[in-house]
């Protein structure tokens, strides 16, 4: 079977691919080099799952960056940035809270942390606000999704814990286990709703 030449479409976006993937390893090992004294320290399950869980969504936060900067320019994209500062503040409000411990007084580190979770709701507002009908669709069977998962995985442990099975999850650990839980949910989502695929070859 002949395999067809790619199309200069395609390999602009293969080459955009690669370029992305590239800076994607780079963020990854300097990443891990930044949080590896975070980690050798003595600390908390649950502080380790939320710095993972942070790290993740900062990078999720600058590749977003570098996708809008290599990427296509579409005139039809609004507010790019806003889904930037929406990933960002997300990954502020898991990782302030372990990195700034010993930098700022707690009661200014949780002002902080409340101040960007409400920035975060704006953020998503104004994504709401600005998508299309598609978009919004995802959104909501997005969500949808995730609380029917998190409401099940909540009733299962809550049994496990009653009954003396389970036991030592804080709301803390509770909250990055449903962040990381987001991932795979929102990717299956615009999976199903044909969303994650490459751009169409004029």
């Amino acid at each position: 079977m002949t395999r067809q030449p790619l199309t200069p479409g395609q390999k602009q976006t293969r080459r955009r691919g690669r370029i992305v993937s590239l800076i994607a390893v780079v963020i990854f090992i300097g990443g891990v080099l930044a949080i590896k004294p975070l980690l050798d320290r003595p600390s908390r399950a649950d502080d380790l799952l939320a710095l993972m869980v942070g790290f993740l969504m900062l990078q999720v936060t600058v590749l977003m960056i570098v996708g809008i900067v290599i990427g296509p320019r579409d005139p039809d994209a609004r507010q790019p940035f806003t889904y930037v500062l929406s990933a960002a503040s997300a990954a502020i409000a898991l990782l302030l809270p372990i990195v700034g411990e010993d930098l700022i007084d707690p009661r200014l580190n949780f002002a902080i942390v409340l101040a960007v979770t409400a920035a975060s709701a704006w953020f998503l507002w104004r994504i709401w606000r600005a998508s299309d009908e598609l978009s919004r669709a995802y959104m909501k069977e997005a969500y949808a999704a995730n609380y029917v998962v998190l409401v099940y995985a909540l009733l299962v442990y809550a049994v496990g814990e009653r009954l003396g099975l389970f036991g030592g999850v804080t709301a803390w650990g509770g909250l990055a286990l449903a962040t990381l839980a987001s991932f795979p949910i929102s990717i299956w989502v615009a999976t199903r709703r044909g969303m994650v695929r490459p751009p169409a070859d004029d």
